[in-house]
């Protein structure tokens, strides 16, 4: 059954937003106070405020990343994502998991990477995927190491968990299927600040 088959409801950046940086929390410095973990962990995603400290703590943590991925992609949240579905998967490209040999597919990974499954799926944020059509392939921007550990493991028929798609034709240097031409992360290559945080909530 393939991802394309499956129900896509269209969703913001927002949302995109939130569920990643939940899934990132435990990279942040330590927050000033609990009401700025209660933005992360209780995501009011119609909230303008919220979203743009939201934003600004993945930045902090994953600007590299964010900066690749077109800014016109559109974001859907698929049901469901099931074991039969995994051949459509890539690993991220460009990040030290590449082998031409099987071009980062998500079940050929598996088989060279020794990564423990420490907890069911069912117990997951949503992956967050990424390609350019409903058809795949799709790289694992955000959940790469509890896929390849599931992949590794040998369980089948029991993965049936809500995903997080983004599509866009224009390509990204973390998708291997595009070649890197002219695409060059230079973000890497650039020294940033500490991340200054702003008071929550605000003050008048």
């Amino acid at each position: 059954m393939s991802l394309a088959s499956q129900v896509w409801q269209r969703i913001s950046i927002h949302d995109v937003v939130a569920e990643f940086l939940f899934s990132e929390r435990h990279k942040l410095p330590q927050l000033p106070s609990a009401d700025m973990m209660a933005v992360i962990e209780n995501p009011d995603t119609k909230n303008p405020y919220q979203n743009h400290f939201r934003l600004r703590a993945l930045l902090y943590i994953r600007c590299h990343l964010l900066g690749e991925i077109p800014p016109d992609t559109r974001w859907f949240e698929v049901r469901s994502l099931h074991d039969d579905s995994l051949p459509e998967l890539r690993v991220i490209g460009r990040c030290g998991w590449d082998d031409p040999a099987d071009h980062n597919e998500l079940t050929e990974v598996a088989k060279r990477k020794a990564l423990e499954l420490c907890a069911t799926p069912d117990s997951w944020r949503k992956p967050i995927l990424w390609g350019h059509d409903r058809n795949g392939p799709f790289t694992i921007v955000e959940g790469n190491n509890r896929l390849v550990a599931y992949a590794a493991s040998g369980a089948a028929h029991s993965l049936c968990i809500p995903v997080i798609v983004g599509l866009s034709a224009t390509p990204c240097f973390f998708h291997s299927p595009d070649p890197p031409g002219v695409l060059a992360n230079d973000l890497w290559k650039t020294p940033w600040p500490p991340l200054q945080v702003p008071p929550y909530p605000p003050t008048s």
